[in-house]
C-alpha cells in the first residue's frame, strides 16, 4: 500500500489508522511524505517508530512523482494507493483480497467512493460527477481505445484505486518528464480566472495518469460499487478555487497531452483497426447513465468511422456500435 502525503497533518492519523486496522501479515505500508511543511513528519515518525511503515521523504515534486517512489518501493503483488486527506472503510482491503482471488485476471479494481467535507456545494457538485462515472458491479473489461482516442476515464480518484504491480511498473515507466509542472501561457491564465497559486500546481494528477495509462495498457477492470473509501471534499482539493472555464481549458489540455504522451511512449498507433475498435466496444461493460452511455457510443461511432478495415466491416460495426442491431452484452458478474 502507498500513501502520498503533502501537508495533511490534519488528516494523517485518520488516513494511518484506516489502512493500519485492516492490514494482515505479509502486507507492507509505504507513507510518502512530499516534502511537507507542517507536523506531518513528526507524526510520521512517531507512527514509524509505533509500528511497521516504511518512511520516504522527498523535496516537494507533487503528487505523482511521491506515488511514483512509492510504487517503485513497493513489493506485493497488489498495490493499493491512498491520498492522506482521505481514509479507507471499514473491511474495504477484505473486499479486494476476495475479489483478487475469484478473478485472477483482473489487474485493475476501482471502488466506489462514500463523498464527505464542510463544502456542501463541493461535495454536491463532486458526487454528480462521480455518479455519472459509474458502472454496473464486476468486470468492465479492456477499455485502451477509449482511454486513448476520447480519454474516457474508467477509474475513481487515486484513494480508490488498486491494481497488480506488473500494471503499476508498466505505467510508472512513464518518463519523469510528465512528474512536472505544466505551464499556462500568461493570456490563458488571466482571461480564465487562474490564479498563479493553481497555475504553481497545474500537471497531471496521479489518478488521471493511472487510470488513463492502466486503460492503454489492456487493463482488465473491475468495478467494486461498495464504497471502500471516504473521498473527502475542502477547501485545499488541486483547482478547488479554479473557475469553471478555467478547470475545463485544464482538463482538455491533460487529455490532449496525456494521449501523445501514452502513444508515442508505447509506441502505440493512433488509428485502430475497425475490428480492434468494435471488439472492445462489444466485450465491455457501459456506463449505467443513459446520457454518459450515449455520448461513448457517439465516440465509438465517430472513430469507427476513420478506423482502418474495409466499408462492409465499417457499416456493420457502426449498425451494432449505434445499437441498431443487436449484441450481446459484455459478462459483468465476478
Amino acid at each position: 500500500m502507498v500513501v502520498n502525503n503533502y501537508n495533511y497533518a490534519v488528516y494523517l492519523r485518520e488516513a494511518l489508522d484506516s489502512a493500519l486496522v485492516q492490514l494482515v501479515p505479509g502486507d507492507e505500508l509505504i507513507v510518502v511524505d512530499d516534502g511537507s511543511t507542517d507536523d506531518s513528519l513528526t507524526i510520521l515518525r512517531h507512527y514509524v517508530n509505533e509500528y511497521d511503515i516504511r518512511l520516504i521523504e522527498q523535496k516537494n515534486q507533487g503528487q505523482l512523482r511521491a506515488v511514483r517512489r512509492g510504487i517503485d518501493a513497493a513489493r506485493g503483488d497488489v498495490i493499493l494507493l491512498l491520498d492522506s486527506d482521505d481514509f479507507f472503510l471499514e473491511s474495504y482491503l477484505d473486499r479486494l483480497r476476495s475479489i483478487y482471488r475469484q478473478n485472477p485476471d483482473v489487474t485493475f479494481i476501482f471502488s466506489e467512493p462514500d463523498v464527505r467535507g464542510t463544502d456542501t456545494a463541493g461535495v454536491k457538485e463532486t458526487r454528480d460527477i462521480l455518479d455519472h462515472m459509474t458502472f454496473p458491479p464486476g468486470k468492465v473489461g479492456e477499455t485502451k481505445w477509449a482511454g486513448l482516442l476520447f480519454s474516457e476515464f474508467v477509474g475513481v480518484p487515486t484513494s480508490g484505486v488498486s491494481l497488480k504491480r506488473s500494471l503499476a511498473q508498466k505505467i510508472m515507466s512513464l518518463p519523469e518528464s510528465i512528474d512536472k509542472t505544466v505551464k499556462i501561457p500568461a493570456a490563458k491564465k488571466f482571461f480564465l480566472g487562474i490564479s498563479q497559486h493553481e497555475a504553481s500546481k497545474f500537471g497531471f494528477a496521479a489518478d488521471a495518469i493511472i487510470v488513463r495509462c492502466a486503460s492503454v495498457l489492456g487493463a482488465d477492470k473491475y468495478y467494486n460499487d461498495q464504497p471502500g473509501f471516504m473521498y473527502r471534499i475542502h477547501g485545499s482539493n488541486k483547482y478547488a478555487a479554479v473557475p469553471k472555464w478555467g478547470r475545463w481549458y485544464m482538463r482538455r489540455t491533460r487529455k490532449r497531452r496525456i494521449a501523445e504522451i501514452f502513444s508515442d511512449h508505447f509506441f502505440i498507433e493512433l488509428h485502430p483497426t475497425t475490428t480492434e475498435l468494435y471488439d472492445e466496444f462489444r466485450k465491455r461493460s457501459l456506463p449505467l447513465r443513459p446520457r454518459r452511455r450515449l455520448r461513448l457510443r457517439f465516440n465509438y461511432c465517430l472513430a469507427l468511422l476513420t478506423s482502418r478495415g474495409t466499408v462492409m466491416q465499417k457499416l456493420n460495426a457502426l449498425l451494432s456500435t449505434a445499437g441498431v442491431r443487436r449484441i450481446d452484452p459484455p459478462d459483468t458478474k465476478p
